[in-house]
C-alpha cells in the first residue's frame, strides 16, 4: 500500500473511533452514520461511494465532531420495477437487432440506388420511378432506426435509474445477486440526528440532521436483504430552497 493512501486509511480509522466514542448508542443506524461523517470530513471520496450516493461536504456544510440519534422512522416500502424494466431493456435490444439485420439486408439488395438516393438528397435534386421509391424506402428505415435507438436509450436509462441503490446496497457481497431476474422493493427511512457540527469558518454548532437511509430486498423463497446506504442528507434549518446533499 503506498503511503498517502496508507495515511488516509489511518486517518479514517482515527475518526471512526472519535465518532464512535463520542455517539451515544443508536443500533443498527450506527455503524454506518460514523462512517459517513467521518470519510465525509477527510474528503475520502472512495470509501463514500462504497456505502452512500450523497456526502456531507467539510467545505460548504462543515464537519461533524459528534452527535445521537433521536428519532427513527418506520420504514417505507415502494416496489421495485427492475426485472421489468430489464425485460423491457432486452425487448428493445431485440428489436434493435431485428431492425439492424433488417436494414443490412435491404441495403445489400438496393446498394445502387440508396447511393443514387443519398447523392439526390446532398444535391436536393428528384428522383423518379424504381429510384424514389428506394428512396422513400431508405427513408422510412433510417426513420425507423432513430425510434428504435431512442427506444433502447430510455430502457436503459430507465434501468439504470432504478437499478442504482440496488447495486450499491449488495456491493458489499462477493457474488451479489442477480438481483435483474427477482421482484424486490426499496425499503427506506428517515433518521434524526442531534450533531454537533464544526462550520467552515471555524465556529460550532448545533445542527438537526435528517439523514435519508436505502436498501434494496429482492423477494425469492427467502428474501435477500442488501445493505442499508445512505441517500440523503439534509439540515431541517435550512431555508427552504436551500440545496441540500
Amino acid at each position: 500500500m503506498d503511503r498517502p493512501r496508507h495515511l488516509a486509511a489511518t486517518l479514517l480509522a482515527v475518526s471512526l473511533t472519535v465518532l464512535a466514542a463520542a455517539a451515544c448508542s443508536g443500533g443498527a443506524e450506527q455503524p454506518i452514520l460514523n462512517q459517513f461523517f467521518a470519510a465525509s470530513r477527510l474528503r475520502d471520496n472512495t470509501s463514500l461511494q462504497n456505502f452512500s450516493t450523497v456526502s456531507f461536504d467539510p467545505q460548504t456544510q462543515g464537519t461533524v465532531s459528534s452527535f445521537s440519534i433521536t428519532g427513527v422512522t418506520p420504514e417505507e416500502h415502494k416496489a421495485l420495477n427492475v426485472k421489468t424494466l430489464a425485460k423491457a431493456l432486452d425487448d428493445a435490444r431485440a428489436q434493435d437487432a431485428e431492425y439492424t439485420k433488417r436494414k443490412e439486408q435491404y441495403f445489400s439488395a438496393n446498394q445502387e440506388a440508396i447511393s443514387k438516393a443519398l447523392k439526390a438528397e446532398r444535391e436536393k435534386s428528384k428522383l423518379k420511378g424504381k429510384d424514389a421509391d428506394v428512396q422513400a424506402a431508405w427513408t422510412r428505415l433510417r426513420e425507423e432506426g432513430s425510434r428504435v435507438s431512442r427506444r433502447v436509450a430510455d430502457a436503459r436509462n430507465k434501468l439504470a435509474s432504478e437499478s442504482s441503490i440496488v447495486e450499491l446496497s449488495f456491493s458489499d457481497q462477493r457474488t451479489p445477486p442477480d438481483y435483474k431476474k427477482y421482484d424486490g422493493e426499496i425499503v427506506s427511512k428517515d433518521v434524526t440526528l442531534s450533531a454537533n457540527v464544526k462550520l467552515p469558518n471555524g465556529q460550532t454548532t448545533q445542527k438537526t440532521l435528517l439523514v435519508t437511509m436505502q436498501r434494496a430486498v429482492l423477494k425469492a423463497d427467502k428474501d435477500i436483504a442488501g445493505r442499508w446506504i445512505i441517500t440523503g442528507v439534509k439540515d431541517t434549518a435550512a431555508p427552504a430552497g436551500t440545496k441540500t446533499s
